[in-house]
């Protein structure tokens, strides 16, 4: 089996999860992810109109891989409901036999998949909690599974302040190549400080199974009436940054997020469209 293969299946478990499913996921995504686009990180800032709002995104990482996200969401009475799917490529793979063999080299895909099911309702005028529910599955070569996960949330805000905190991918375990692995689980706190038109935020995130720290300290800011900057500086075993651009043009947003991730790995290019139905 070729180096890529045996990589994937050691660390099985969908770390896809941890992959930015949208352009906001370059930079602070906890803090500052809001509407539909908030159903993939943060479930507490995730907000819907009285009417259907759409959104996609395609994001290219390295090494071939690459993801397509999708969000559907409404508010019914007071809560804000939110459809989530993220199907994770990690393109072509192939597989080597020991050799000296007789065998052909074969290739195959790979893929993670995540249904997400989630809902947000306020609990005081300045607070707001959100739950997400995952269906999700991994299939490696001829190894697949699924599990059950569920994100929770807390934020508290108002119009120059915000802190949030929660947990993500808590669930059950699957098992890959007769090794049973945890979801990547997460521990999160976010908060953001608007200063005039600047924002500035940062997530903290702490990842149970290796029992490490992730962090990103970030800034956005309006350069228009229409189109706003944004630009980060994150840490995932080495310094990277990321940054991104947004314009909103009523009914239709479209966002792009950029990073070059650490260990020389390339460039990940995230592309996102909104449509408010």
């Amino acid at each position: 089996m070729s180096i890529f293969a045996i990589i994937l299946i050691s660390a099985a478990g969908m770390k896809s999860l941890l992959m930015p499913a949208s352009p906001v996921g370059v930079t602070t995504s906890f803090a500052t992810a809001s509407n539909e686009e908030a159903i993939f990180y943060n479930p507490a800032n995730f907000a819907a109109g009285d009417n259907f709002t759409f959104n996609c995104s395609y994001n290219r990482f390295y090494l071939g891989m690459r993801s397509v996200s999708l969000s559907l969401t409404r508010k019914i009475k007071s809560i804000d409901f939110g459809l989530g799917i993220v199907n994770f490529d990690y393109g072509n793979i192939e597989w080597r036999p020991d050799y000296p063999t007789n065998d052909p080299i074969i290739d195959y895909r790979a893929y993670d998949f995540s249904l997400i099911l989630g809902a947000s309702v306020s609990i005081s005028s300045k607070g707001t909690i959100g739950v997400n529910l995952k269906y999700v599955t991994e299939n490696i070569y001829v190894y697949s599974d699924y599990a059950l996960a569920m994100d929770v949330a807390f934020a508290y805000r108002n119009s120059t302040s915000g802190i949030t905190f929660g947990a993500t991918n808590f669930g059950t375990k699957m098992t890959i190549h007769n090794d049973e692995v945890n979801l990547p689980a997460c521990l999160n706190i976010g908060g953001f400080q608007r200063i005039k038109k600047l924002v500035l935020s940062g997530d903290l995130h702490y990842l149970v199974n290796e029992a490490a720290f992730e962090f990103s300290l970030g800034a956005s800011m309006p350069v228009h009436q229409r189109i706003s900057l944004s630009a980060a500086v994150n840490y995932r075993d080495e310094f990277y940054p990321g940054f991104g651009v947004a314009v909103d043009a009523g009914a239709l947003q479209i966002k792009y997020g950029g990073s070059f991730f650490p260990k020389n790995l390339g460039m990940v290019n995230n592309l996102g469209v909104g449509i408010g139905l």
